[in-house]
């Protein structure tokens, strides 16, 4: 029997993520899985024909600098596609690249199966890619439950929702308990080198303000799997923030960072899936966002939602306060870090109201 020859593209540590877990529900021995990955999807089985580092851009600048290289690896990647003859091709998120992907592929063969894992968040903005979505692609795989009704409400019918891969992922997790909370703070400031290596000056600020205030405070820093602990050392150098680990404590391996979050008070961290998985940890946190004000300026014209962080947008409330943009300011992140640490010691209802809404979330997503 012929195998079936799927191909799997991710352009960022999440989609890498979120491809691994579906891999590994649809897996079976007649099956050949190729992709666009990371390490997830390689340890999941999957060949790697390119690494997700080759397209982690972000910004609309820095994406207008690169269009050349984008277009060419566009048309490199659909042409390896269709000439090792994959019957099925499997998008996970990162949209900007693989509508345009999809629309090629079903143009050089409009017989090949296309399912979109993870869809863009079109309830968020964007519906106009709807359009794009119907037109190219035979099936969606959503991670939220929500997502299948309102997909189907805009006449796409093929609509699946089969669990999401942070439910699984921190399922052992979830139901241990047992770890005591430390008198300590986690900063998660991405996992891209572009984007760590132009955040770390405000982080500095921000963590010698902290530190002054907190001598005993500890701050982990928990190293995304795209990143390079000796590139984060050397960044943290450079801002006098890694003086034999003293100021702040690196932390890698899964199970060691899960565990660094769970004994946090609390995570300053950036928009993302992050911050849903903060959330199903039942972990207080704020939320920082700065870009280039061409990008940020563009994003606000199209986006429909007042907030960016996912817990936010699913209790349609500010559970995570948000610092944005303007308000991306140390002074400001700095008093609320502030309230959400001494409201901990204290036990009074502000922190346990936050915990107590980030509960009703865990057990929506993952009962």
């Amino acid at each position: 029997m012929m195998k079936n020859k799927i191909f799997i593209v991710s352009g960022e540590l999440s989609g890498d993520q979120s491809g691994a877990w579906y891999l590994n529900k649809i897996r079976n021995e007649n099956i050949e899985f190729d992709a666009v990955g990371g390490s997830f999807l390689r340890a999941a089985g999957a060949k790697i024909y390119e690494d997700i580092e080759k397209l982690n851009i972000t910004g609309v600048v820095e994406v207008l600098g690169k269009l050349k290289f984008i277009f060419t690896f566009l048309k490199q990647l659909s042409n390896h596609i269709i000439k090792n003859n994959f019957n099925k091709v499997i998008l996970v998120d990162f949209p900007g690249f693989n509508l345009m992907l999809a629309k090629r592929l079903k143009k050089l063969d409009p017989k090949i199966q296309i399912t979109y894992l993870s869809p863009p968040q079109l309830w968020v903005w964007g519906s106009w890619r709807l359009k794009k979505i119907k037109k190219y692609c035979d099936k969606l795989v959503v991670l939220y439950p929500f997502e299948v009704d309102w997909y189907k409400k805009q006449g796409f019918d093929n609509v699946e929702f089969i669990g999401n891969p942070l439910c699984s992922k921190l399922n052992k997790y979830l139901l241990n308990d047992n770890l005591e909370v430390k008198n300590q703070i986690a900063i998660l400031p991405g996992s891209r080198k572009q984007e760590i290596k132009k955040l770390l000056p405000f982080f500095a600020r921000l963590i010698k303000k902290v530190k002054l205030l907190y001598p005993n405070m500890k701050i982990v820093l928990p190293v995304a799997d795209s990143i390079d602990s000796n590139f984060l050392e050397k960044q943290l150098r450079k801002h006098n923030l890694y003086n034999h680990g003293q100021d702040v404590f690196l932390v890698a391996g899964e199970d060691e960072k899960i565990k660094a979050l769970k004994e946090s008070i609390l995570a300053i961290t950036k928009p993302g899936t992050i911050t849903l998985e903060l959330a199903l940890l039942e972990i207080p946190s704020v939320i920082f966002y700065k870009t280039s004000w061409i990008t940020y300026l563009l994003a606000k014209m199209v986006v429909n939602v007042e907030y960016m962080g996912l817990p936010n947008l699913f209790l349609n409330k500010p559970i995570y306060k948000e610092f944005i943009q303007g308000d991306c300011k140390v002074d400001l992140i700095f008093e609320h870090v502030k309230t959400i640490y001494e409201s901990f010691f204290k036990q009074n209802n502000f922190y346990k109201n936050i915990k107590k809404d980030l509960n009703q979330i865990k057990n929506n997503l993952c009962s």
